[in-house]
Parts: structure tokens; sequence; C-alpha cells
């Protein structure tokens, strides 16, 4: 195509040809000859530049992905407006535009976070997008994993503050994305490598040889996949970054089992395991992006130290080494000086050491709790606990779809100032909420709900008792069968609604209807005070449920905004109450009649 162009007029006429193109595929395919030409991209870069952003707002929706996927390559590749292309990527309402174009977003938005993702003013702008897709069941998949791979990038950045913590959000999000089928390539490999980084913090060697395992099976599966389809030339590094996981695990492995050993009968061997663990290079950090090893090295390195620290032995022959080896030196004499060096006590005491040794614990409880629990252990105590804490973050991440996982989060990161949201107490409302959210999330789907009839609009609108049996029949169905009561006298002077028991542990849950005014105010104003009387003699935590019976003529509102966390303290009182109020969406029509002439906009 290239060598066909004799001049500006015919370089003018393919600029127009491109940006009017109708067929995805070969609008793809031109891309690609186009961009592999040295002798048209110097020239002419910045023009198709420009024209691949004007013709995205115009275009059909696969066609508007394909030139949004031009007007990155070029901005990638030092052929674009920077600004221009991010401002492309970050439209101001996701909810305008067409959703085959927004599936092909994620990918787009991570593709650009691998080169700008350190400019922090072009990644917040990224990940604010992609936080939003995040809240959309049809890209929340993909969208978590591009998120985890920025947490991954970040953990692996010199200058970052907790890369511990940044890769325990990340293993987090590849749960949830490893949840769908579609993702769980791509997201199990990376979630297997982390796990593998924290099998090796804990000094945890059967959990890092299950994860070197794991990743050997998927790298097989990922270079099958590499060999049998297509990835554009583009693409590949970024698919390629993710074998650097078993170069990394294997040093891993090596130094555990080094620095583990009580004895070396052959020094050196264990030696070098060492060293490589303890300064890592370029090549074993996989992840894509200009990075600096020294994130991760900065995760790996206390676990050595700590490991030999004490052992003289060891330390003598470590000590021999660095004086010996010229080709070996730098890396062991830093190695020597920090073990002889008397490491200092943390600052604010439990608070620096369960940062360190529990990160995983520190996610799941908050700070606060977790240095109470820490000021109880020793260290060998407090990194079991820590991989308690990793392994049911996983599980309970593959569980559950990326939706639903952001709204709990939220709502327990909300809990956590509650003084009596711990331990066991903590576990049962979790239950409880888990449970609410997934009967929310099933009401708010039509297709799975189509024979409650409460939903639909009604000559006579349904009383709150409708909602009342159906959400407590949900409950004596699942896992909360058996603790399970409604109406219940002599709670507060009054009969609460549905209270769920364990033990001597009870919540209650109110349950209203609105007809009227159905913003998150009004409804706390009408309804709170009376759920938070309930919680007068228990734990200080319930529930609000509300079934919204106002007209709703554009569509309901998304399930992340029907599910917050309100906090009440009546008068005179000292106590603050944390209910969980959920909004029940009725008085729905179906989908199809909020359907109107003007039709989705395909991109930006």
């Amino acid at each position: 195509m290239t060598r066909q162009l004799a001049g500006p007029d015919e370089v003018t006429a393919l600029l127009r040809g491109l940006s009017a193109q109708t067929s995805a595929l070969a609008l793809l395919d031109a891309t690609d000859e186009l961009l592999a030409s040295a002798s048209f991209v110097e020239p002419y870069g910045i023009s198709l530049h420009r024209a691949f952003l004007a013709g995205v707002p115009t275009a059909r929706p696969l066609v508007a992905a394909a030139i949004a996927e031009g007007a990155l390559r070029l901005a990638l590749g030092g052929h674009g407006d920077v600004l221009r292309t991010v401002i492309m990527l970050t439209p101001n309402d996701l909810g305008e535009l067409d959703t085959d174009y927004l599936d092909r977003m994620p990918r787009l938005l991570g593709a650009a976070l691998d080169m700008w993702g350190t400019e922090r003013s072009v990644s917040e702008s990224l990940l604010s997008t992609l936080a939003d897709l995040l809240a959309d069941p049809a890209t929340s998949a993909d969208a978590a994993f591009e998120i985890g791979l920025h947490q991954v990038r970040v953990a692996a950045t010199a200058g970052t503050e907790d890369p511990a913590a940044q890769l325990v959000a990340a293993r987090r999000n590849f749960a949830h994305a490893e949840a769908a089928e579609e993702s769980s390539g791509d997201a199990a490999l990376y979630g297997a490598g982390i796990d593998a980084v924290m099998a090796f913090r804990r000094g945890d060697q059967l959990a890092l040889r299950a994860a070197d395992q794991a990743i050997r099976r998927h790298l097989d599966r990922r270079a099958d996949g590499l060999h049998r389809a297509h990835v554009p030339a583009w693409r590949r590094p970024r698919a390629e970054a993710g074998f650097a996981w078993a170069r990394l695990v294997a040093i891993l492995g090596r130094a555990l089992d080094a620095a583990t050993r009580p004895a070396w009968l052959d020094a050196w061997p264990m030696i070098d395991a060492l060293a490589d663990a303890y300064v890592l290079d370029r090549a074993v950090i996989p992840v894509p992006g200009s990075v600096d090893p020294d994130g991760l090295s900065r995760i790996v390195r206390p676990v050595v130290g700590s490991s030999l620290r004490g052992r003289e032995t060891l330390i003598v022959q470590l000590r021999v080494a660095a004086e010996d080896d010229g080709g070996r030196v730098h890396r062991l004499r830093e190695l020597v000086q920090n073990l002889d060096t008397v490491p200092e006590p943390p600052p604010d005491g439990n608070g620096a050491r369960v940062v360190t040794l529990a990160p995983s614990v520190v996610a799941e409880l908050g700070l606060p709790a977790a240095e109470r629990l820490a000021h109880r252990l020793d260290d060998d105590s407090l990194q079991l606990v820590e991989g308690l804490a990793y392994n049911a973050l996983v599980q309970r991440g593959n569980l559950r779809d990326p939706v639903i996982a952001g709204i709990l989060e939220r709502v327990t990161a909300r809990l956590q100032p509650c003084a009596d949201y711990i331990g066991s107490v903590r576990q049962s409302f979790d239950a409880v909420v888990a449970d609410a959210v997934a009967f929310m999330a099933t009401r708010q789907d039509l297709q799975r709900s189509a024979a409650v009839d409460y939903l639909f609009p009604a000559l006579t609108p349904p009383r709150e008792a409708r909602l009342q049996d159906d959400f407590a029949d949900w409950l004596r169905r699942g896992p909360l069968a058996g603790h399970v009561d409604v109406e219940v006298p002599n709670v507060a002077t009054g009969r609460a609604d549905i209270k769920v028991g364990f033990g001597a542990t009870r919540f209650f849950i109110e349950v209203k209807r609105e007809l009227r005014n159905n913003s998150p105010a009004a409804m706390e104003r009408s309804y709170l005070a009376q759920a938070a009387d309930y919680s007068g003699t228990s734990a200080a935590l319930g529930m609000l449920l509300v079934l919204d019976l106002t007209p709703h003529p554009a569509g309901a509102p998304h399930l992340s905004e029907c599910v917050w966390v309100a906090v009440h303290r009546p008068p005179g009182a000292a106590v603050d109450r944390y209910l969980l109020v959920g909004r029940i969406i009725g008085n729905r029509p179906r989908p199809s009649a909020y359907s109107r002439s003007a039709s989705h906009r395909t991109g930006p």
C-alpha cells in the first residue's frame, strides 16, 4: 500500500479513506501495514493520528474501536498527541457508549498504562475510567485484570511505599478476573505468580512449590495459545512479559531452599541463589512497561536477611565469598553489610511490623485491628495467620464477580471503624452482608427474577411485607438457614422485621417501602433511626432494606449505587450504629420499554 503513494494528494485521500472505513478487519490490516512502514510513519504518522481521532466518534462500534487502537499505537510510538489520546480513552460518560466499543476499552487502557502508568496525571485518568468499567458486569473482569496488572507494575517500581500491599491488592483483582472464563488464563498466571512471591515472604516452601507448578501449567497453555493464535506484533511484548514469572519463581525457590538449610555443604550454589534473589534484574520482572526491579527486591531482601541473621556459620561463608570472588562482590557485599547491621526496631511498634509481615491481614482487618492482633503474636505465628488470611482472600475473590466483590470491599472498609466489627461478630455480619448483596444483585436482574411480581409496575403498590417475605425466604434457603426469624417481638419496645442470630449476637433487618423520594438522604431521614434502634442491645450493626417504588422512566440505577453504609447516633448517645442500606428497585418496566429512536454513541 505504502509503495503506491506518489505524493501528498494520495496520502490525503488515504487518510480520508481510513477514517471513513466501514470494515474493522480491513482497517486493522491497513493500520498494521502502514505502521510497519517507517517511510510512511515518519512523515505522515501525526497526520494519521489526527485522522484517527477525528474518525472515532462517527464510526460504527467495532470500527471505532479499531480506529482508537490505531490512534493509541501511534501515540505509543511517539507519533501522536498523548494528551488527546488519553482524552479519547477516558470519555466522561461511559453509559452513552455502545457495548461493542466498551468491550475493547480495558485492553486499550491497559496498553496505555504500560507506557504512561508512571506519569501520575495520565495514569489517574486511565485508572478512573477502568474503575468505571469495573462497575459494569460486561467489562468488569477485563478491567479487574488491567487494574491488577498496573498494581503489579507499581509494586515493581522503585519508590513504591508498600510493594507487598500492592501485590495483595493485585491478587484480589486477579482472583475476581479469574472467575470470568474469558480472562482466566492471564489472570490465573499472574495470580499464581503473586502466590509464589507471598509464599516466599512467609517462608512457606510447600506453597511456593504449588505456585511454581501452577505457573508452569499456565505458561504451557499460554505458549500453546501464542503458537496457535495470531497476536499482533505490537501486543507480543505484553503477552510475553508473563514468561518472566517462571524465572522469578525459580530464583525464589532456590533462595528459600538456601536460606532455610541448617548448613551449606557446597556453599557456592547456595550463595549464588541468595545473591540472585537479593538483587533481581530486569529479566525477571513479569510485567510490561517501564519499571525498575527495585520494588520487588525490597519484598525479597528482608526475607533473605532475616533468615540468615544470627546464623554465624553461614554468614562467615558469605563474608569469605564476598571477598574472594570479584564477579559477585557487589551483590554479596551489600548482603553481608546489611547482615552485619543491627536492625532498628520499628518506629511505631506493631504498625510497621504487621505491615511488613502480614499485608493480607492488614488488607482484611484494617490497620488498627491488625495491630491489636500482631501485639498478641510472635513473628512465626503472625506469618501463619498471614498465610491463612492470604488464602482466604484469594478463595473469596475466586467465588465472586468483580462488581459484587467491589461492593463488598467498599462496605467492609466503611464498617471497620465500628468497635463491634471484629472477630466472630465480623465473620457473622460479613456472611449476612454477602447474602444480602447477592440477593440485591439477583433482584436487580429481571431475567433472574421474572417470577417476582412485586418488582414490576402494578395498579396497587405492593407492601413492604412482600420484600420481607422474599428476603427471609432467600436467607432460609442459603448458608444462613437456621439462623433466621421474622416478626420478632420485644426488640427495642417494638417488633423487628427479620432477625439473623448467631448465639448471643443478633442482627436485625428493617424492611420499608418508598413511594416518593428515593434519594439516599431522604430514605435515611425517614427510616434510619428506627432501623438503628433495634441494634441497641447487641452488636451496633444492622441492616435497612427499602423497596423503591418510585417511577424509573429512564432506567434503574446501577447496583453499586443501591448499597451503602450509613452511620446513625441517637441523640445523647455515645455509640454509633452502623447499618448496611440496600435499595431494591421495584416498579420497573422491562428494559425494552426504555428504547428510543436515538441510538447510543459508538465512541467518545
